[in-house]
């Protein structure tokens, strides 16, 4: 492996074909996902380690059914709910580790052309100085597309080390 090309892969027809298909299946089984309004994400209230052992003394009450609780609070729909909670987390921890994989790997392999870019940029400036034939108008193109590039692209990532 090379720091300077540390991932040398192109994904097949074939690979990206069956990579969309395992995500189609994997929407089919998950289908009763949803999406929350970014006011719902904040506001809703959230389980979390401190208050799951809250949850889960709440469901045994409610196996108990105290003639306090309305009909409409049943145990099986909040265990339903608790078990799918804990079913969720390993898959959400597995596909948070991918996606993660997923990111760094685009980073790495747009890193790894962006530089191979900026080489290209600096050879034609020194080939054009010479002079070398092409080269003038290859770093004119360049130099146009990187300036752009840099005034549209303000952040770190995208600014030249």
């Amino acid at each position: 492996m090379n720091e300077n090309n540390r991932i040398s892969k192109v994904l097949t027809s074939e690979e990206i074909t069956s990579i969309q298909q395992c995500l189609t299946t994997l929407k089919c089984e998950l289908d009763f996902l949803q999406n929350l309004t970014p006011n719902e994400r904040k506001n809703l209230p959230k389980i979390n380690s401190a208050n799951k052992i809250f949850a889960e003394d709440s469901i045994h009450i409610l196996e108990g059914r105290p003639q306090w609780i309305p009909g409409a609070l049943t145990a099986e729909e909040a265990r339903k709910d608790l078990t799918l909670f804990e079913q969720l987390d390993p898959i959400i921890l597995e596909l948070e580790s991918v996606l993660r994989q997923l990111k760094d790997t685009q980073t790495i392999v747009g890193s790894e052309v962006y530089r191979v870019a900026l080489s290209v940029y600096s050879l034609a400036d020194a080939a054009r100085k010479m002079p070398m034939e092409g080269a003038q108008s290859a770093h004119e193109l360049l130099k146009a597309r990187f300036s752009q590039s840099i005034n549209t692209n303000n952040t770190p990532e995208d600014t030249v080390e």
